[in-house]
């Protein structure tokens, strides 16, 4: 070998050593900036679970604060459904009484509604169709006369005292009193 070879062997043989260093150095950098960037990608990973999580816990309680919702208003939907329909077989109730009892309920609703001076009250034509001479009677004592006109109604009557109507048809009477009687219904139904 050449000296000229020798020292282009040194050269070399130093350059290798040089570029084994720097790659060495380069791939433990790289090992670092990928640790790093791996430390850093899951600590974001865990943020974005946590917050995930989170909205879904959020989501999970919202839908279960709306499906309660959906429910109480279906259940209170149901209870005025049923509670409408036992006031309004009351009505029914009512007007099935024999004429007896039925014209004695409606003398107390009369003696509660009547005014001074003389009055006159409208039934319906089925009420006018009942047994209701002893009723009748009672009314003359209240100074109101029983009119053969028709009311267009469901039970209950129609009393004038000239330009004043006082409407105690039976539906009016229970609109009146929906309050009260839902009140009832609803203890009686529901406990």
């Amino acid at each position: 070998m050449t000296s000229s070879e020798k020292i282009l062997a040194v050269i070399t043989e130093e350059a290798q050593s040089t570029a084994r260093e720097i790659i060495s150095a380069a791939e433990k950098r790289a090992e670092e900036i990928i640790s790093e960037r791996a430390k850093e990608a899951e600590k974001e990973a865990s943020e974005i679970t946590a917050a995930a999580e989170k909205k879904a816990e959020l989501i999970k309680s919202t839908g279960e604060s709306s499906a309660q919702l959906i429910l109480r208003d279906a259940a209170l939907s149901k209870k005025r459904e049923l509670i409408e329909k036992a006031l309004n077989s009351v009505i029914v109730s009512i007007n099935n009484y024999d004429d007896k009892t039925y014209f004695d309920r409606l003398l107390r609703l009369v003696k509660k509604n009547a005014m001074s001076g003389n009055g006159e009250m409208l039934l319906s034509a089925r009420d006018l169709s009942r047994d209701k001479d002893g009723f009748a009677k009672s009314l003359k004592e209240l100074s109101i006369t029983l009119s053969d006109t028709p009311a267009d109604i469901n039970g209950g009557f129609i009393l004038k005292y000239g330009d004043i109507i006082i409407n105690c048809e039976l539906s009016a009477v229970m609109r009146e009193k929906r309050d009260e009687i839902t009140d009832a219904v609803n203890t009686a139904l529901f406990g």
